[in-house]
């Protein structure tokens, strides 16, 4: 069984992992692997990844059973628009 909940940062290298798998499957086809790679490598890392978990005004949910992540989400509040959040990510 499979539970949502907030991420954390020790979370980051699955989620950057499933992106990337999740990316690869999708697009390679269409792109080229070595396009997806280079989109992932700049998105979907550790990095940009800690810079959305950082943001005040948004919410990172990872799904998992504590052993396998089976999918991630991501709103954020829209910055012109005060009461609207945003669904940016979701990947299940």
């Amino acid at each position: 069984m499979f539970f949502v909940r907030t991420a954390s940062e020790r979370d980051l290298a699955k989620v950057s992992e499933l992106l990337s798998e999740t990316w690869h499957a999708t697009y390679d086809a269409l792109y080229g692997a070595d396009k997806v790679s280079e989109i992932t490598a700049r998105w979907h890392s550790v990095p940009a990844l800690k810079a959305r978990l950082e943001r005040k005004d948004s919410e990172f949910v990872v799904a998992d059973d504590g052993k396998a992540f089976a999918g991630m989400g991501y709103a954020a509040m829209a910055k012109d628009r005060p009461k609207t959040a945003i669904l940016h990510q979701l990947y299940v």
